[in-house]
């Protein structure tokens, strides 16, 4: 029974994009969230998010998810979005929330699926980077990882998918992690800003996170003990 279980879950993200394709208003519908996502049209995302009344939670939640899959959406915009639609406090539980699920599916379906699947999100030299993070840092790498600029989200949960890595280290690296730049982009959808501001507060934030990344980098290292040996990828099923 369990195994019964555990299989309808893996097999669930796939007759949900089977259901999208055959249904043509719902595929509409997606297309419609994926043109606006992949324009960063705020103004827009927010009317449509919100024609679905009290859904309107669900439907980012969805996008979120979405995203995972198609590239190149940014989850910022959808951390922003929250903020906007919900506020500060919902809108930072929601982004959280979403977050952490897209990246347990993406390690999920990477474990389960292997290699060739991954392959098709994420190059090899990508995979290797992973796995320098674990030789260095060993079980604080993913917390590691999340708090670093300019690494993809979605990217690195594929990769962890298909090393050693458990199931309960991923999740909590990947809760820390995220948190602080959910929370930088959340109190930045919540302002009345300009462009150009929004461009000065993202240039400081980098800028900030370049300066403190090595010092995370070496408390992690002595947090964690000396380096191990290289954990093996698994075989691609």
């Amino acid at each position: 029974m369990k195994k019964h279980w555990r299989n309808l879950t893996w097999a669930l993200p796939f007759l949900l994009a089977v259901l999208v394709i055959s249904v043509p208003a719902l595929r509409h519908q997606v297309s419609v969230a994926v043109r606006l996502l992949m324009e960063a049209n705020l103004a827009e995302l927010r009317t449509f998010v919100l024609s679905f009344g009290l859904a309107a939670p669900l439907v980012t939640f969805c996008l979120m998810l979405l995203q995972a899959f198609i590239s190149p959406i940014p989850s910022v915009v959808i951390f922003l979005l929250n903020a906007a639609l919900f506020g500060n406090a919902w809108g930072l539980l929601l982004s959280w929330i979403s977050s952490l699920a897209s990246a347990l599916l993406c390690f999920g379906l990477a474990r389960r699926l292997g290699r060739p699947f991954v392959s098709q999100f994420v190059r090899e030299g990508f995979l290797s980077r992973i796995d320098d993070y674990l030789y260095e840092y060993g079980r604080a790498a993913v917390l590691f990882s999340r708090v670093l600029p300019f690494i993809p989200f979605d990217f690195t949960s594929y990769a962890f998918g298909l090393t050693r890595v458990g199931w309960w280290t991923f999740a909590w690296g990947t809760a820390i992690g995220q948190t602080p730049a959910i929370l930088f982009y959340t109190f930045l959808g919540h302002q009345a800003l300009h462009p150009l501001q929004y461009a000065l507060y993202f240039g400081l934030w980098i800028l900030s996170l370049m300066a403190l990344t090595p010092l995370l980098g070496n408390w992690l290292t002595r947090a964690d003990g000396s380096p191990r040996p290289m954990p093996e990828k698994e075989e691609a099923k």
